[in-house]
């Protein structure tokens, strides 16, 4: 909101620069985006006086003829040639002499129109750049003389402060505000704007009615009559406030009422009483289905939300938006019926955002206008129109008031100050402060009650006249002060410090996380469901019908984000997500959940259990909403690899990823979290293919993770061509199994030795390498720091061959290679005699 800095000092004793001024609005709260100078650009341009016309040239470019003028500035005579419509003998206007700086940099020289010398230019509002207005002609300055400043005439010698109002402080939109706020901060004398009403004639109530039948939307309506009115241009005094404020003059009548919005802040309109039914103001609901066209010419469909103007017969105006084209002010008007209201800003917010309309007094209205003070507001613009376009006032004003503002008390405890503070003015000065913002204050004793006015309508509670009195005072007064007592650190949740681990070693890894949805299809749920799983979740108010029910498995989010690049033309893809499913808790029948967003006083209440992976929800209170069965919520990573292990380059494509990339990957996550594991036999989890699809185990057999190949059905379901290999590992089962505790382990002294053991098995024997692998150990001993499958070999006649390496190393010595064979035999002898194999090789 621009607010012209000479307009505020007409209201408060200042001696402050407009930038100044600009810093203690800021300093209180009242954020001061700019302060600019209201005519920057202009050098040397004076008022001019159109003496004569002596001849015509011809037509300019807007269609208009072209004059030769005679310009007096008082001392001087130039030939002007100007094609304005509004140019004739006497007129007075902006003229820049040769040697005049316009905006831009401008500078006006003697020129040669249509074969005659112009001798400088008579100027329009965009060639000053005061405003947009170009076709209605050159700037007319009446009140000043030829040669005068044009800057000064037209009162632009002035800054603007451009204010940002929050939509808690209405009362800060307007010029009074701004000028009670710097009142208070300085302590200079507000002198708010006095109106004196010469009325006369027959009275307001007897030329004009008001009948309110929408009391819920309009708390008062007040009408007043001006007869005997001549429309014209406004003052230039009138004009050039309003082009300060970036506002277009349009007429007397309505220049002022446009001028009281600014000043006052109440919004008023102005209607064509000839126009007006029977003089009978009626306000109402628009009817289903009504049009109405408003002042901007737009046919606009209405509905029973919306809250009409109307008179008997017809609407005739969008209560605080716009006013009607049948009813507005014209050059035939001479009788003015003059509108000052309170709607609610509800009803304002709505209809302004669902035409699409926005206007300065919706903008006021939908933030609270001040019920109280429209009368004054209408008595002001009253004076003004009378000043500006003549007639006569009618005695007194049509006030429909049926539901009267009670009004409010709070009770300020100078202890409370204190408390809140930290530190507080002494009672005298709070009560100076407070009657400096308009605020009616008693004392209590050693407190004080406030009256809170109707244009403060921020004000409620005690704390907000705390806040009152220090920004105001000063917030630089508040006393630093040093916490006191033990500070405790912030420990986060062991989920958390779980996720943000996995996080770190994946991405470490390589791999991108991805967050998807939770929402599945029915049908691609139907694939990754056994029998025995329990039944999925359904919403009760699905997004649409292939999210209708609750993720089931941890592998969906993931496919679907491979399914979507590999459809993209990226054919390597590493994901990872970090998620949950959602099946019926055990204990609770099946039944449907309704996920929707938690409203005040209702809704769904926050998971009620501390056990890892589970989550109940509570039902709702008695007043509230729908009971929500408890559901269990395991949480999961999930990894998907397809396509290359690693980047294309000049070598050659490529090796594909494979089963063994996605276990390496889980077991990665598992050493992230400090929590060891053996491989072991095919899980529970559906979506892999059987013949590839493992498990990484405690040493009690639990199931922390389980990888594989993804079954050929489900991922051509997701549109993949490309075989992908996937590992999940269960966060729930890693925080259930005990992590192995933190050692430091020093770097190693002594040398390790190495030794390769093949062993061949028979093509009709069913071992496993984990079976041979945990022999291995347990016969080897501590001295055994690494065992790696590092070869297979398959022999036509199906025999196969599995060769281990093992590493040896000791902490206090050097091995010797005694030691290193007697374990190498005892590991042999073992291996041979318990599966009935033959070693191959050393």
């Amino acid at each position: 909101m621009k607010i012209p800095y000479a307009w505020v000092r007409e209201l408060v004793d200042l001696r402050l620069t407009a930038g100044q001024a600009a810093e203690r609005l800021v300093n209180a709260g009242i954020e001061v985006a700019s302060v600019t100078p209201l005519a920057p650009d202009l050098k040397g341009v004076i008022v001019g006086e159109i003496e004569a016309i002596e001849r015509e040239l011809g037509k300019g470019h807007g269609g208009y003829p072209l004059f030769l003028c005679r310009v007096s500035t008082g001392r001087d005579h130039y030939s002007v040639v100007c094609g304005a419509p509004n140019t004739r003998v006497g007129v007075r206007a902006a003229f820049a002499p040769p040697g005049a700086v316009l905006p831009g940099g401008r500078r006006i020289a003697a020129a040669k129109i249509h074969g005659v010398e112009s001798q400088g230019m008579l100027c329009s509002e965009r060639e000053l750049g005061i405003g947009e207005e170009h076709d209605a002609g050159i700037v007319e300055v009446t009140d000043a003389r030829p040669g005068a400043d044009l800057v000064a005439a037209l009162g632009l010698d002035d800054h603007v402060l451009e204010v940002e109002v929050t939509p808690n402080r209405p009362d800060c939109l307007s010029v009074l505000g701004i000028a009670r706020e710097l009142a208070a901060l300085t302590g200079a004398r507000l002198r708010p704007p006095q109106v004196v009403l010469r009325e006369s004639g027959d009275a307001a109530r007897s030329l004009a009615r008001v009948r309110i039948e929408a009391p819920d939307l309009c708390h008062r309506f007040t009408a007043r009559v001006i007869s005997g009115v001549t429309i014209g241009p406004s003052p230039a005094w009138l004009r050039a406030r309003l082009r300060a404020i970036g506002l277009r003059p349009i007429s007397n009548v309505v220049d002022a009422t446009n001028y009281v919005l600014w000043e006052l802040g109440q919004p008023l309109h102005a209607y064509d009483y000839a126009t007006v039914a029977d003089a009978t103001i009626v306000v109402r609901r628009a009817r289903a289905d009504e049009r109405f066209t408003t002042l901007d010419g737009q046919e606009r469909a209405l509905d029973a939300s919306m809250l009409l103007i109307a008179d008997p017969r017809r609407a005739i105006g969008l209560a605080g938006v716009m006013g009607g084209a049948n009813t507005e002010v014209t050059d035939r008007t001479t009788r003015v019926l003059l509108e000052s209201a309170w709607f609610a800003p509800a009803s304002i917010r709505r209809t302004s955002r669902a035409l699409g309309l926005r206007t300065d007094a919706a903008y006021r209205f939908e933030r609270g206008a001040d019920v109280e003070g429209l009368v004054s507001a209408s008595a002001r613009a009253a004076a003004l129109i009378a000043e500006t376009a003549g007639g006569t006032i009618a005695p007194g004003v049509v006030d429909a008031y049926p539901r009267k503002r009670k009004p409010q008390r709070v009770r300020l405890r100078m202890s409370r100050v204190k408390r809140v503070l930290g530190i507080a003015p002494s009672p005298a000065l709070a009560r100076k402060v407070l009657t400096g913002l308009g605020l009616p204050v008693t004392s209590r004793g050693a407190d004080l009650e406030v009256t809170v006015p109707s244009f403060r309508r921020d004000l409620s509670m005690e704390d907000d006249l705390v806040e009152e009195i220090v920004r105001v005072w000063g917030y630089d007064r508040i006393p630093s002060t040093l916490p006191g007592g033990a500070i405790s650190l912030v420990t986060h949740p062991a989920t958390l410090r779980q996720s943000e681990a996995v996080r770190r070693a994946l991405a470490g890894a390589g791999l991108a996380e991805i967050v998807t949805y939770a929402f599945s299809d029915p049908a691609r749920t139907e694939l990754l469901r056994r029998p025995t799983d329990p039944k999925p979740v359904e919403l009760m108010n699905p997004l649409a019908q292939d999210a209708s029910l609750l993720r089931t498995h941890p592998l969906e989010g993931v496919l679907s984000a491979v399914a979507t690049n590999v459809r993209r033309q990226q054919p390597d893809v590493r994901v990872f997500e970090i998620c949950k499913t959602y099946a019926h808790a055990a204990e609770s029948e099946p039944g449907r959940a309704a996920l929707r967003p938690p409203s005040a006083g209702t809704g769904l209440t926050a998971p009620a259990t501390t056990e890892p992976g589970r989550a109940s929800l509570r039902p709702p209170s008695a007043d509230g909403d729908l009971a929500v069965p408890a559901t269990i919520e395991p949480r999961w990573v999930a990894i998907a690899l397809t396509g290359g292990r690693t980047e294309p380059g000049w070598s050659g494509a490529p090796e594909p990823v494979d089963v063994y990339d996605a276990k390496g990957l889980a077991e990665h996550v598992l050493a992230a979290l400090a929590v060891p594991c053996g491989t072991g036999e095919a899980g529970a989890l559906s979506g892999f293919e059987p013949d590839c699809h493992g498990t990484l185990v405690t040493e009690s057999g639990a199931i922390l993770a389980e990888f594989g190949e993804v079954a050929a059905t489900l991922r051509e379901s997701f549109g993949i061509a490309a075989p992908v290999f996937a590992a999940v590992v269960s966060l729930d089962a890693v925080g259930a199994t005990s992590a192995a505790p933190l050692r430091y382990q020093a770097l190693p002294r002594f040398p390790a030795v190495e030794r390769d053991l093949a062993f061949v098995i028979g093509g009709d024997q069913t071992l496993t390498a984990a079976q041979i692998e945990s022999a291995l150990r347990e016969e080897a001993g501590p001295l055994l720091r690494r065992l790696v499958l590092f070869d297979v070999f398959r022999f036509p006649d199906g025999r196969s061959s599995l060769a281990w390496r093992l590493l040896f190393q000791a902490e206090d010595r050097t091995l010797t290679d005694a030691e290193v064979n007697a374990i190498q035999e005892r590991v042999v002898r073992r291996i041979t005699e318990t599966f009935h194999i033959t070693l191959r090789s050393t």
